[in-house]
């Protein structure tokens, strides 16, 4: 049969609208649409633009950029730019869309596709990217020094200028002003220096574009800048302005100020990188300009390559450069400052060897023969001028890598040699066994959960003898003839109580101390002991506070295993810290052990001393002890006068395995109790007889009533004794909370003793 044919649909072409707010506005000018990663309108060329470019309704005629139909179609249609300007209207398309409540959407870049032609035979968009630039628009009020915000170079390849970026300046400038983005300060904060480094950045060609997105704090954002141009931001002491200091060979040596012994109190640090810590190859990684993906620069240093026998990579990210030779400007600049073993040091000065502090960024002249240096450009990095009055000034500076060739050194004089320091016995050794605390930060998680009742490990801290002692070695043995070292270790701090220490307080507050070795290391936080005339340590106590000056100390009392006790004035304060030295080996409960500390200096190793006055330690298994009862109470009191009728005992449960965040102080509340724990509670009549036990409580209260007492205790007047102490598993806490009462009448009355066994 003859006639037309039918016709075959073979695909579809997808249209669109859309709205895409791009970024803040408005921006000078939009120079290209990509949509797919190809070129949809515009030109990515870097020629410069005329004022309102690319704003306004664009069209787009590219049928074919993804094949045309027989393909995946392309872009066909008008877009509206919104400038975001003060004035800017609704948008029609968008009203006849969604309505005319709608916003006119100022203050931000968007566009606005109006149904265009978007793909054939798929469906899916393709993302969209926009290229836009801005150096004048967008600011708050006038812009500032809008004629260099522009930075353009000569290109020899096109034979004309082309724009490489906004000035650096003028986006420090705008991050540190702009009321609505950035930091809000005035123009009237910002210095001279501004309007000199913007001058500089733009005869060096030294354009950037960067996008903040607020993902980062502006803080970081600025930093990111400066890194780029090697400059640094301070704020001026004197005029209170925002100073920029650009980092360049921008000096005169004879005009620069010198600093050497008569204005420098002393060298705290002066050191030198060695050859094998520095780079000798330099990858710039920057943001290629035609395909806005990052790119890469290399630079060597043969010669240093050949010395230190291979190449030595350091990575420099710079994504603000899409402009190829000012990358490898940037390279070989990095490779020059990070590849030289440039001096780095720390001076304290005098404030009066100079008219004022040196500003960061400044340069002056090291004169210091002590190290053989005649003269050095050296660079400041920071400054500590400390508070008001202050006696010093400390400066940390840096070798100036464009002064290295003007560097002139002298011979070093002889040093004089000194007799080898002594090693002097320490002033304390104190064996501890080491308790769950300390296990619990030292293993792992999977060790500390591999300890049975039957481990248990020593430990010991030592107290420097004198001036000039390094640190210790912790020895251990089965006889005092047979002990080896098995760790070192740093010298805690020791000091003195200057009054005695009643048990029947739960913190002491300004005790009076006197330091004998290395208070400074005393740190609050931390937990120290309280030790015996015998050198075993009887309590243990959280550092509160510590004021050197005025020689006091804040204590809470009996923490951890412990229990507030009774200490005599010039009882000895030991800091453990940092420095419990450890066995790593497990021992059982029952060993004896002697432990004994060995003190070394930088040039002698001295004899070991015993702990203990030489007796051995015999281990108990402390770390797997329940710890004893806190805020024990008689009726509810800590130590009222009188205790009428029957005596209340009550306490708090403690728990080992939980009390490992913080230092759990005597009257917190209940902890755990750790699963098993039980409670024994024993009364003794005035001669030490046991009169009374009672075991396996499970609470936290218990009493005795009079007729009990009256029974077992003998008659009014008599002085009993009571303890509770926490038991698991057969294993009774390290130490029992203790409390003597006098009988008086028909009831009980508080005596003088307080403490634990």
């Amino acid at each position: 049969m003859g006639g037309r044919r039918k016709k075959q649909t073979v695909g579809y072409r997808y249209r669109i609208g859309m709205h895409l707010v791009l970024c803040q506005g408005p921006v000078d000018a939009v120079q290209e649409i990509q949509v797919g990663d190809r070129s949809a309108w515009g030109d990515a060329s870097r020629a410069p633009l005329a004022s309102g470019h690319g704003l306004g309704r664009l069209s787009i005629h590219k049928p074919t950029l993804f094949g045309g139909d027989e393909r995946e179609g392309g872009v066909v249609g008008e877009v509206d730019v919104l400038s975001g300007d003060a004035t800017q209207g609704r948008n029609d398309y968008l009203m006849s869309r969604l309505g005319a409540a709608i916003p006119a959407f100022r203050g931000v870049l968007s566009i606005v596709a109006r149904k265009i032609l978007f793909a054939a035979n798929n469906p899916y968009l393709k993302p969209w990217a926009v290229r836009v630039r801005r150096f004048t628009a967008g600011w708050h009020g006038e812009p500032w020094m809008p004629w260099n915000a522009e930075v353009r170079t000569w290109d020899a390849g096109t034979g004309a200028y082309v724009t490489v970026g906004m000035n650096p300046a003028h986006i420090l400038v705008q991050c540190l002003t702009d009321p609505h983005w950035g930091m809000g300060y005035p123009q009237s904060t910002l210095g001279a220096s501004f309007w000199n480094a913007a001058w500089a950045l733009e005869a060096e060609g030294f354009g950037l574009n960067l996008v903040w997105t607020r993902q980062q704090p502006i803080e970081s954002f600025i930093a990111q800048v400066l890194d780029h141009v090697g400059g640094i931001l301070y704020l001026d002491p004197e005029q209170g302005t925002f100073e920029l200091k650009l980092l360049r060979d921008d000096y005169w040596i004879d005009g620069l100020p010198v600093l050497g012994p008569d204005e420098i109190v002393r060298v705290e640090r002066f050191e030198r990188a060695q050859w094998g810590e520095l780079p000798n190859e330099i990858t710039v990684v920057y943001t290629d300009w035609a395909t806005a993906k990052e790119s890469t620069v290399t630079v060597e240093n043969l010669a240093a390559i050949q010395l230190q026998g291979g190449v030595i990579n350091q990575r420099r990210d710079y994504p603000g450069v899409n402009h190829g030779p000012l990358a490898a400007r940037l390279a070989l600049r990095d490779l020059r400052a990070l590849g030289s073993p440039l001096a780095r040091m720390t001076l304290t000065i005098v404030p009066g060897a100079l008219e004022r502090p040196p500003l960061p960024g400044e340069v002056f002249l090291l004169h210091w023969p002590r190290l053989g240096i005649e003269r050095m450009v050296v660079r400041v990095t920071g400054i500590d001028t400390g508070t008001l009055g202050a006696t010093e000034w400390r400066i940390e500076a840096v070798e100036d890598v464009f002064g290295m060739g003007q560097t002139v050194l002298t011979p070093t004089p002889p040093r004089l040699e000194e007799p080898p320091l002594e090693a002097l016995p320490p002033a304390l050794v104190l064996a501890v066994e080491v308790p769950y605390w300390e296990l619990a930060r030292r293993l792992s998680r999977a060790d500390l959960a591999t300890l049975t009742d039957t481990d248990t490990y020593v430990g010991a801290l030592a107290c420097a003898g004198g001036t000039g002692q390094l640190n210790w070695q912790l020895a251990t043995g089965a006889a005092s003839s047979e002990l080896e070292a098995v760790a070192p270790e740093d010298y805690a701090p020791l000091l003195t109580l200057g009054q005695a220490l009643p048990a029947t307080e739960a913190d002491a507050v300004a005790v009076p101390v006197t330091a004998l070795a290395q208070p400074e290391r005393l740190a609050v936080g931390d937990y120290a002991y309280l030790v015996d005339a015998a050198g075993a340590p009887r309590e243990a106590v959280a550092i509160l506070a510590f004021d050197a000056t005025a020689g006091t100390v804040d204590l809470a009392r009996g923490v951890l295993d412990t229990t507030p006790q009774a200490h005599a004035a010039g009882t000895r304060l030991v800091g453990v810290g940092e420095w419990l030295a450890a066995e790593t080996i497990e021992r059982a409960p029952g060993e004896s052990v002697f432990v004994a500390a060995i003190p070394r200096t930088a040039s002698a190793e001295g004899d070991a001393v015993l702990a203990a006055n030489g007796a051995p330690l015999v281990l108990a298994g402390r770390q797997a002890r329940p710890y004893p009862p806190g805020r024990v109470r008689l009726n509810g009191q800590r130590e009222p006068a009188v205790v009428a009728g029957d005596l209340t005992l009550t306490w708090a449960h403690r728990d080992r395995t939980q009390q490992t965040a913080y230092l759990v102080r005597q009257d917190e509340g209940d902890i755990g109790p750790e699963p098993g724990t039980t409670y024994t509670v024993r009364i003794r009549d005035r001669n030490g007889t046991l009169v009374r036990s009672e075991t396996g409580l499970t609470g936290n209260t218990w009493t005795w009533d009079v007729a009990s007492a009256a029974l077992e205790a003998g008659i009014a007047g008599d002085t009993v004794t009571l303890e509770i102490e926490a038991e698991r598993d057969g294993l009774a806490s390290w130490q029992a909370q203790v409390r003597t009462v006098e009988r008086a009448g028909y009831g009980l009355r508080w005596g003088q003793h307080w403490g634990g066994v």
